[in-house]
């Protein structure tokens, strides 16, 4: 199982801070969890163009959970 994971890391004053915000739904694919990824991305294209002191990543990590 895949955990889609959006990560935002905003920079002030030289100093990095990184929050993870984890998705309530899991995928039975790595391919579906980047799909969604893609899809989520998509949904924040006016942020990400905003907002240029914060980076968006979108992770799919492996869950323990089945």
């Amino acid at each position: 199982m895949y955990m889609l994971v959006l990560v935002a890391c905003m920079t002030f004053s030289g100093e990095t801070h990184c929050q993870r915000f984890e998705r309530d739904h899991s995928f039975v694919s790595e391919a579906r969890c980047e799909f969604a990824a893609a899809i989520e991305r998509g949904q924040y294209a006016d942020k990400i163009r905003r907002r240029d002191w914060i980076e968006y990543n979108w992770d799919c990590e492996t869950t323990l959970y089945t």
